[in-house]
């Protein structure tokens, strides 16, 4: 049975309270933590730090200005998930001794969302699964992991394969060719990709996605076409149609749009940035010299 997601779709009958986001200071957790807060949704975003970069800690304040929001800084698998209506796992999707911790504290009316790849596909005139690099092997190994301790457990879950998802704050430099996208990430490796979505979106999709309160779904979420530069309207790449039918999903933001509004929102971001940095240079200063206020 799919019920709907009072807080996200106007006029539905089921409410979500609480969400808790494992990797929440993530590209796709950040912006997901700021969908569900705009809907009156509690958050609690789960990251270790790890990787202590300014913009995570930037990211931080932002949400923390919500009083709806927790934050908490440990390890995923020492977090009690046991308290949230849906659990969904942007964090390192690599490790599973983490993920299954996460899973088993999770209680049989809760719905795990795990984001997964469009890489366990291949093509081969026709797309399969059958996974040619390691992180699709990976990341379907994984898929089948939450599916057996799901059975056991009886939590509800949803997987989500997503293509590259680009918009503010990605993690990886995009590079636009006239047929071809690839992305280049921190290490300096370069990939093409075969599909690309909008952060906003995967972020309408996931939500959405928060309506399934049993069962196990696989979904992926495509644009429509292998080529996000044909302009033709044809589509050969993969179909959507199972997220159009759980999830209403249809993408609705052009590759030229999307790097359009990437482009003006990453401006908006760098300006507060600098009226931040004024901000905290002016209180500085009226601290050391309170005389000449």
């Amino acid at each position: 049975m799919i019920t709907k997601l009072v807080t996200i779709r106007k006029g539905e009958t089921r409410t979500v309270k609480h969400v808790k986001i494992a990797g929440g200071l993530g590209f796709i957790g950040f912006h997901l933590a700021q969908k569900l807060l705009d809907e009156g949704c509690l958050v609690t975003a789960v990251d270790s730090l790890e990787n202590r970069s300014e913009l995570k800690l930037a990211l931080e304040m932002e949400l923390g200005r919500n009083a709806h929001f927790t934050f908490l800084q440990t390890k995923i698998e020492q977090v009690d998930f046991g308290d949230a209506d849906v659990v969904v796992y942007a964090a390192d999707n690599e490790n599973w001794t983490a993920l299954e911790a996460v899973l088993r504290k999770c209680q049989p009316d809760c719905l795990f969302v795990f984001l997964s790849t469009t890489d366990v596909y291949e093509y081969s005139g026709e797309w399969r699964v059958q996974p040619v690099t390691e992180y699709g092997k990976a990341m379907l190994a994984q898929e089948e992991n939450i599916r057996v301790t799901c059975a056991e457990t009886g939590v509800a879950a949803v997987i989500i394969r997503l293509p590259t998802v680009y918009g503010l704050h990605q993690p990886y430099h995009l590079k636009l060719g006239r047929q071809f996208v690839s992305y280049e990430d921190e290490t300096g490796k370069t990939e093409s990709m075969h599909d690309l979505l909008y952060i906003d979106d995967v972020i309408r999709a996931l939500a959405a996605a928060m309506a399934i309160d049993s069962g196990q779904h696989t979904i992926h979420l495509g644009s429509g076409t292998s080529n996000p530069f044909d302009r033709t309207g044809n589509s050969n790449g993969l179909d959507y149609q199972k997220a159009h039918e759980l999830l209403g999903f249809f993408p609705r933001t052009s590759l030229a749009e999307g790097m359009k509004k990437y482009q003006l929102a990453n401006e908006e971001w760098q300006r507060q940035k600098k009226l931040a940095a004024m901000y905290e240079e002016t209180k500085s200063m009226a601290v050391k010299h309170p005389n000449d206020q």
